[in-house]
């Protein structure tokens, strides 16, 4: 893809009320534009979207610019936008188990990004405002490939529309994002017309997903699981570590996890029962499932299983993306749809405020809907990317011998590029992208551990809702942009 057509809505200024340390604390514009994506040969693909918030009637080039996204795939970037480091936010309940009804609010955000960096956020084709166009091959986005490929055209077409060629750039991805992101810096830094990113940051982290999903084999999914599991039976008052500090708890999770519990699985049914019901009783001490169930399952817990096992007993199930959330467990027999808790939460109120604002303060056309996320996208995505594809073992169609070693875009970008730096943010309830996993990637990549910086929050997947780790998140990621100009 070489091609994108750009135009811009009116620019509409806004007074930030909040203090420098996170909202903008004085005046700043905002305005959507439109990216109409071409392919190589001039064909029309689809249209992709940004908002973009500059501080100050023009922001000079010597402002940093940061790129902000989400995942999914399929996701449109709303979350972190109204969630987690926009200018604004949606007040959620801090009570977890409040109503999930009108009236919404959006609030000036502590956590905001803005007092150190403009903001861009994206919405690639088939998210928020953009979709395909009448007749383009959903393929030609449907994948890492596709999708790297349009986004970077979104950002370098930013950049040279905007006069800012030359800024300091910074990439922000969530979950799916994480990899987004990782294949930016490098195809951004490997292209003709190149751009260097100085930084990315990765919330919820998914690169290495391959390695930790839960396979009935793969050993490393279940130890890097237990320091989820120790954060969510110490905030549900389960297991035996109540009295201590979560961050201790989750510590020695994870130390109990690499020396004691992978140990013992990758013996697997060779350990003794004697042996394995002593390590049953040290996981019911972290995880607060019964001794006598984890000896049955032979010391593998899935997650999934999990969030339904924990508070069997209280008749609830927990969230998928945020474990502190819950709702009761449907009633056998009796057919009905099932909810996700936390976004049952959440979504509605994202929903609401995401469109109120769009078409009230950036002039929106109303009878458009901005969609949060597209169900159908991630059913056909390709998730094979090309570097990997000429490995040994690789193959471009699914099999078991694809590589997926998506974090080998970290380790070059960070060897070519000596001042490259990393973010990895991870909340302690999330279930799907866990501190476990952020780990592992951190010790089995090679990544210059002096130019790493890694924060856990008490949050979820998302866990920017939560007001405090909002507050956090955004004081750490500010730190970390203002880092390179000291």
């Amino acid at each position: 893809m070489t091609h994108i057509d750009d135009w811009t809505l009116g620019a509409h200024e806004f007074v930030a009320g909040i203090d420098a340390n996170g909202g903008a604390g004085a005046r700043f514009t905002g305005h959507l534009e439109r990216h109409a994506v071409r392919a190589g040969d001039g064909s029309p693909i689809g249209s992709a979207f940004t908002t973009t918030y500059l501080l100050g009637p023009a922001a000079g080039s010597e402002r940093p610019v940061t790129f902000v996204f989400n995942g999914g795939p399929g996701v449109s970037s709303v979350w972190l936008h109204f969630g987690g480091v926009g200018p604004y936010r949606v007040a959620v309940p801090t009570a977890l188990r409040e109503g999930i009804l009108p009236p919404y609010r959006l609030e000036e955000n502590p956590g905001s990004l803005l007092a150190a960096t403009d903001l861009v956020f994206i919405d690639p084709i088939r998210t928020g405002y953009g979709a395909l166009d009448d007749g383009a091959d959903p393929a030609l986005v449907a994948g890492v490939e596709g999708d790297v490929a349009h986004v970077a055209d979104i950002i370098l077409a930013w950049l040279e529309r905007h006069g800012r060629l030359g800024s300091r750039v910074f990439l922000v991805g969530e979950s799916y994002g994480t990899i987004r992101a990782s294949l930016l810096a490098t195809r951004l830094l490997g292209r003709d017309n190149s751009v260097a990113v100085e930084g990315v940051a990765l919330i919820g982290q998914a690169l290495n997903v391959q390695e930790t999903t839960q396979r009935p084999g793969n050993v490393v999914g279940f130890v890097a699981a237990v320091p989820f599991l120790a954060a969510t039976a110490h905030f549900h008052g389960r297991g035996a570590n109540g009295g201590r500090p979560l961050a201790e708890v989750v510590e020695a999770a994870h130390r109990w996890s690499l020396e004691r519990l992978g140990p013992v699985l990758l013996r697997g049914d060779q350990v003794p029962p004697a042996e394995l019901a002593e390590v049953a009783a040290e996981f019911a001490g972290f995880c607060g499932l019964p001794q006598e169930e984890l000896v049955r399952r032979r010391l593998r817990v899935s997650k999934e299983d999990y969030r339904r096992m924990l508070l069997a007993d209280e008749g609830a199930v927990l969230g998928l993306t945020d474990t502190r959330y819950t709702l009761p467990t449907a009633v056998p027999g009796v057919a009905g749809p099932e909810f996700e808790p936390t976004s049952v939460h959440l979504d509605a109120a994202y929903t609401a405020i995401s469109h109120r604002f769009f078409v009230e303060s950036l002039g929106a056309p109303a009878h458009v809907r901005y969609r949060l996320a597209d169900p159908t996208t991630h059913e056909g995505w390709d998730y094979q990317e090309a570097s990997s594809v000429g490995a040994f073992g690789g193959s471009p169609m699914p099999s078991p011998f694809a590589l997926f070693d998506y974090p080998a875009h970290l380790r070059s970008w960070m060897r070519v590029n000596p001042g490259a730096r990393l973010f990895v943010g991870t909340g302690h309830y999330d279930s799907l992208t866990t501190v476990g996993a952020a780990r592992h990637l951190l010790a089995q990549n090679g990544l210059p551990g002096d130019r790493v910086l890694e924060r856990h929050y008490e949050g979820g997947h998302m866990m920017y809702t939560d007001p405090a780790a909002a507050a956090r998140l955004g004081a750490d990621l500010r730190e970390f942009i203002a880092d390179g100009s000291r």
